[in-house]
């Protein structure tokens, strides 16, 4: 009797103890759920309404950052770092970005800057960039404000978008490459000359039968469709007893003047061939001099990375 007892008791114990883990897995299924909750979105609220209805949810509201808008009211939250929706724990600390409002500024005259320095400046401005135009310009260099909306002198409220009209540099035009070969290499650059075009590499040869100077082979070929990005090469021949062709020097003198520092090449042309004279890293105003050998007339290229800046004849 007292085993049977004995063997209940130990089965209500049990019994017990099952009740009770089912019980606090309950309550605390039941506590987290309770303090888990879904954010609301603060954008557009004024501040004080914000902080009520954080409050209630068990949430701390501070301001991270204050800025000036045009488009909200100041005190209004313009943004949240915790997205609406998403699930948070109560006591959470929420951070808001607040409007300031809006004060009035002068608008800067940024016609005629490069596009990346009139960011800088509308930004100082607190201002941004707006819509973007594009034309070509043979005034305007490339990528450079030609127009701007509003117009500088203007009272306008900071934060305000400013819309561009930026230029695309002159309009390329296409040419038909014409033929050149058994032409003198002096005549054809002039021709070359008077359409912005260049010759990028120039190999001399050899050749008791042609007048110095006569061109012998070109690339491209004639016919073929090209502008003034093309790379123009050209062979031309010359005679080994000719009394115009001794060696003789010639001086470079170049003042790199720009605001940044930029990669400069400087090529000599002239019936000795193609010759890179100057190919560095160069500094705001750096002088460069350079002296040259040299046969027959010659032409000096000045490049600031793949734009041609200057060319400079050198004749005889």
């Amino acid at each position: 009797m007292e085993k049977i007892k004995i063997s209940y008791i130990f089965k209500l114990v049990f019994l017990g103890i099952i009740i009770s883990i089912i019980t606090a897995f309950t309550v605390m299924k039941l506590l987290l759920s309770i303090s888990v909750i879904y954010m609301p979105d603060l954008k557009g609220l004024q501040l004080e309404q914000a902080k009520k209805i954080t409050s209630k949810l068990g949430l701390e509201l501070k301001i991270e950052n204050e800025v000036d808008s045009n488009l909200f009211e100041k005190g209004t939250i313009i943004s949240q770092d915790t997205p609406p929706k998403s699930k948070i724990k109560k006591g959470r600390i929420i951070y808001v970005v607040v409007s300031r409002g809006f004060q009035i500024t002068k608008m800067p005259d940024i016609t005629g800057m490069p596009v990346q320095k009139a960011i800088i400046e509308l930004k100082n401005a607190n201002l941004d960039i707006g819509l973007e135009s594009s034309v070509s310009s043979f005034i305007f260099k490339e990528n450079t404000i030609i127009a701007q909306s509003p117009l500088p002198g203007e009272d306008i409220p900071t934060g305000s978008k400013v819309n561009i009209l930026k230029s695309t540099g002159q309009k390329k035009f296409n040419f038909l490459m014409p033929d050149f070969t058994n032409k003198n290499i002096k005549d054809v650059f002039a021709t070359l000359k008077k359409y912005n075009l260049h010759i990028n590499n120039l190999i001399s040869v050899d050749n008791e039968n042609l007048e110095s100077g006569t061109i012998i082979k070109q690339e491209p070929q004639s016919g073929y469709l090209i502008n003034e990005d093309a790379k123009i090469n050209f062979t031309v021949c010359k005679k080994p007893d000719d009394e115009k062709l001794k060696k003789r020097f010639i001086k470079i003198s170049y003042k790199y003047e720009n605001e940044n520092s930029a990669l400069i090449k400087i090529i000599v042309l002239s019936l000795s061939g193609s010759e890179i004279l100057y190919n560095e890293i160069t500094q705001p105003n750096q002088q460069i001099n350079l002296n040259a050998t040299v046969r027959g007339d010659a032409i000096v290229q000045i490049y600031e990375g793949t734009k041609l800046l200057k060319q400079i004849e050198y004749n005889l």
